[in-house]
């Protein structure tokens, strides 16, 4: 007995088996991670798509004869123009012919957003794909309101087109590769302005930092897509304890450290990060509340040392994400509420 006993026990917990499995979700992981990175490494330069005049010859709008266009022409009526790359912006100004334009370098490319109403950078900003830049308009040599894109890769003219294609192209294989519709997941900006006002408010009533909560938010539920965000709006990774369970609250099962583990579901995004906030505020996590709701660092470090996450580079995860984003501007912003 003892020795079928010590068979079934090795057979079920050897170390190979649950390195394994382990091994497993952390490849999963990563390669959900590449290509969420991926997905939000790439923005359309509007919300909505439509050429209006194409690279190449055409009749000048103003004089009738045969002209070469040197860029693309985008329907837009003073709408948000976004960075389709991440980049730097390396110049803004105003001449008659392209009115007020800003020039991003993104790599070997420099893209240039022309006829704009308003620029929102200054020149040397670091921008990211689906940043706001400035707004459409209709001002130096423009029949009205559009958006023009002129393209060059290193120095040489190019199609615009070729980015919207590949940008297109990069976007579908990343929702497929996710199995997840494209509604889905949302840009960065999007995520962040959609949960800005509750984790601000969640900073008021606890005291946490508004950036960890966004940070954390983003980081756990990969941007919304997660499959516990979108079952049980779970964005938080929190697992259903014995209380929770105990008193028939709503849990949904999914494979984690383990295979088979029971996670909570919430009514709404903003139950779930109560319920995270109230976490942040047990006996587990006293130390967090050493530190002011500015101080998102030594937040990120008490978090992780109490145990919230096993990753050795969570901290690091969340800063980034913190940085990239300016996140910290809602915890001074959520001090003046």
């Amino acid at each position: 007995m003892n020795r079928l006993f010590r068979y079934v026990f090795v057979t079920l917990f050897s170390p190979s088996l649950l390195f394994g499995y382990a091994q497993k979700k952390v490849s999963e992981q990563t390669l959900q991670d590449y290509w969420i990175d991926k997905y939000l490494s790439v923005s359309f330069p509007l919300r909505n798509i439509e050429i209006s005049s194409s690279f190449g010859p055409r009749k000048d709008p103003f004089t009738g004869k045969a002209r070469a266009h040197g860029g693309l022409d985008l329907k837009a009526r003073y709408e948000k123009v976004l960075a389709m790359f991440d980049g730097s912006v390396i110049n803004i100004g105003y001449d008659a012919g392209s009115g007020n334009y800003i020039v991003m370098q993104h790599g070997d490319y420099t893209i240039s957003y022309c006829h704009l109403s308003k620029i929102c950078v200054r020149k040397g900003d670091m921008v990211y794909a689906g940043d706001p830049v400035g707004i459409s308009g209709n001002t130096g040599r423009s029949t009205g309101p559009h958006l023009h894109i002129t393209s060059r890769l290193r120095g040489r003219l190019e199609d615009p087109y070729n980015l919207l294609t590949y940008i297109r192209d990069v976007k579908l294989q990343c929702i497929t590769a996710l199995h997840v519709s494209e509604k889905t997941l949302l840009s960065p900006n999007e995520f962040f302005n959609r949960y800005a006002h509750a984790a601000m408010t969640q900073q008021k009533k606890y005291g946490i930092p508004a950036s960890v909560i966004l940070s954390q938010m983003a980081l756990e539920s990969r941007w919304g897509s997660s499959t516990l965000a979108q079952a049980g709006f779970n964005y938080f990774g929190i697992k259903a304890n014995r209380s929770w369970l105990n008193s028939g609250l709503p849990y949904s099962v999914h494979d984690d450290d383990l295979e088979g583990e029971k996670f909570c579901n919430f009514a709404s995004p903003e139950a779930s990060m109560e319920y995270h906030s109230k976490l942040l505020m047990s006996d587990r996590y006293k130390r967090c509340r050493l530190y002011s709701s500015t101080d998102f660092h030594n937040w990120l470090v008490q978090i992780k040392d109490a145990g919230y996450a096993t990753a050795k580079n969570y901290v690091q995860k969340c800063e980034r994400i913190i940085m990239k984003y300016r996140l910290y501007l809602y915890d001074a912003e959520a001090n003046r509420l």
